[in-house]
């Protein structure tokens, strides 16, 4: 599932946003996450992106039997330069369960500022339910993103 957002900034003010480690926490809060702990690691061609999440959510009771409403997630990002902008991939796991998200993402810059496009996979190790759960953690993954995107529209101005 892939979500793409145009920003009217420029790709290297949104990127140093996204690398914030204090924008990400008041993301987290602000988007109503329990609490949240980031922090950025610059090495050589690449950023690292550490966020640690604690989230609560009201899930379908098929899933209420399997997960708990809270849950930590622990998400690596890592950032690369590329022609014309960024690009990366993130996973995140949830503690104690045998989930696990991945993304591929691309900052590029356009004539008007710049788009960021995300496209997630998600896979679910549980006996008959795998699927649904797969199915379900896009579909909320693919939302979240959006918030994300238009808190830091929001943000940027």
């Amino acid at each position: 599932m892939t979500v793409k957002f145009d920003l009217d900034q420029d790709v290297q003010t949104v990127y140093e946003t996204l690398t914030d480690p204090d924008f990400l926490v008041d993301r987290c809060l602000a988007l109503g996450e329990l609490s949240a702990e980031c922090d950025v690691e610059e090495g050589e061609g690449e950023t690292v992106v550490n966020l640690v999440r604690e989230i609560k959510r009201d899930l379908p009771s098929m899933l209420a039997k399997v997960f708990g409403a809270v849950q930590v997630t622990e998400m690596q990002e890592r950032w690369t330069p590329c022609a014309g902008g960024w690009r990366g991939r993130w996973t995140m796991t949830v503690r104690g369960q045998p989930v696990t998200i991945s993304a591929d993402f691309e900052l590029r810059e356009t004539p008007g500022g710049c788009r960021y496009s995300v496209s997630h996979k998600a896979k679910a190790a549980i006996p008959l339910l795998g699927g649904k759960v797969e199915k379900y953690i896009l579909q909320q993954t693919s939302g979240g993103a959006t918030d994300e995107l238009n808190y830091l529209r929001d943000y940027l101005g």
